[in-house]
């Protein structure tokens, strides 16, 4: 959410930028965007991670064994 929200401010800005013809607020808009695209992370789990239940390569040396 907060992500959307950072590029809505950095369109804004650079709207306000060609609008007032004031082109440090359109850099301020693209220095929001990029803090947004750089600052933003993956809440995505992975399988691997300490907190699964079984790691990957325990349940592909499962899946081999029986075949």
């Amino acid at each position: 959410m907060r992500f959307l929200l950072l590029l809505g401010c950095a369109a804004g800005c650079l709207a306000l930028g060609f609008a007032w013809r004031e082109p440090w607020i359109g850099a301020v808009g693209l220095l929001v965007a990029f803090a947004a695209m750089f600052t933003d992370r993956d809440d995505v789990p992975v399988d691997d991670e300490k907190r699964a239940y079984e790691p990957t390569k325990t349940v592909r040396n499962m899946r081999t064994r029986d075949r």
